[in-house]
């Protein structure tokens, strides 16, 4: 059976959608990989500015090191499957995958998933009522994919297979 991971990323702004962090959580809780772009990109919207870059915590690595250490974390795992609640993160996760450290590899094998059950997005929503810490954190990439993951598993989201 794949692994699952649960992903969430960050962005600059709605136009340029310079990634500014990822993160991917095992469905085991444990294994995770976060980290955030240095130099940040250029450009940041006023959201991102007040409410992303304040939850900023590193680690902030080059783009090279970005990506070593993400494509080092998806082959761990046999082709795993990545669930996502938003088409960007997708876009994001395979620029960074191809591309971030003047990579000239295939990038690691991967299967998309797009959630779109309405029990997980819902519960998403009950998860950070119930975790006031959690909702002061909310749109930290690696908040909000623990979220998903957690709700993934509260529903048994038939995506998401114990």
């Amino acid at each position: 059976m794949p692994d699952r991971l649960f992903l969430d990323t960050e962005w600059n702004n709605d136009v340029a959608r310079e990634l500014v962090s990822l993160a991917l959580i095992h469905e085991d809780g444990v294994r995770c990989f976060y980290a955030e772009r240095s130099p940040r990109p250029e450009g940041p919207s006023s959201f991102v500015r007040t409410v992303v870059y304040p939850l900023l915590e590193g680690p902030a690595l080059s783009d090279q090191e970005f990506g070593a250490r993400l494509r080092a974390f998806i082959v761990s795992f046999d082709r795993p499957r990545v669930h996502f609640d938003g088409a960007i993160d997708k876009g994001q996760l395979t620029r960074a995958l191809a591309s971030f450290g003047g990579w000239s590899g295939d990038p690691p094998e991967w299967e998309p998933v797009l959630v779109t059950n309405l029990d997980v997005l819902e519960a998403q929503e009950r998860y950070f009522a119930a975790r006031p810490e959690a909702a002061a954190r909310r749109h930290h990439a690696m908040v909000d994919a623990e979220a998903l993951r957690a709700s993934h598993v509260w529903t048994g989201s038939p995506h998401f297979e114990p």
